[in-house]
């Protein structure tokens, strides 16, 4: 990123989120390169709204930290990308709870570990059926060893 003056960027956090979206839309259509810095401005009032949906949510949801933990970065992400599209958005807190909230949807519970005694019993139908005929005297013994 290149380096803007910093008056620059006070002056985009004293905007309140529907002045900034404005700006941000006209930076878009204009090709202007402070564009970052706005959007930077609304990752970071966006970020408290992602980590309190998705600390809640997966919370209720029996999510391990680390989901948590990525379904926030997902979400933040999101967010980014989201606003360096040219459309009107919503505003920052309403993007970030729809984005929070699907991220957090998208993760999957752990499963409890269920513990792996043995498998399951094999299959001996042909052992148990030549058992049988050995009993009832149709296989003899020498019989089966040649084969």
């Amino acid at each position: 990123m290149r380096h803007f003056d910093t008056n620059d960027e006070h002056a985009f956090q004293r905007l309140d989120d529907a002045q900034l979206e404005v700006v941000r839309v006209e930076m878009i259509a204009d090709g202007d390169e402070r564009l970052e810095l706005v959007i930077r401005v609304l990752v970071l009032r966006a970020v408290p709204a992602i980590e309190r949906v998705c600390r809640k949510r997966g919370g209720d949801r029996g999510l391990s930290g680390a989901q948590i933990q990525k379904a926030i970065d997902d979400a933040a992400v999101r967010m980014l990308l989201r606003l360096k599209r040219p459309d009107r958005q919503s505003t920052v807190t309403a993007i970030a709870a729809e984005l929070a909230t699907a991220c957090v949807d998208a993760q999957e519970p752990q499963p409890a570990a269920t513990p792996r005694l043995a498998s399951r019993r094999p299959e001996l139908r042909v052992a148990e059926e030549l058992g049988h005929a050995i009993k009832r005297g149709r296989i003899h013994r020498n019989d089966w060893r040649g084969s």
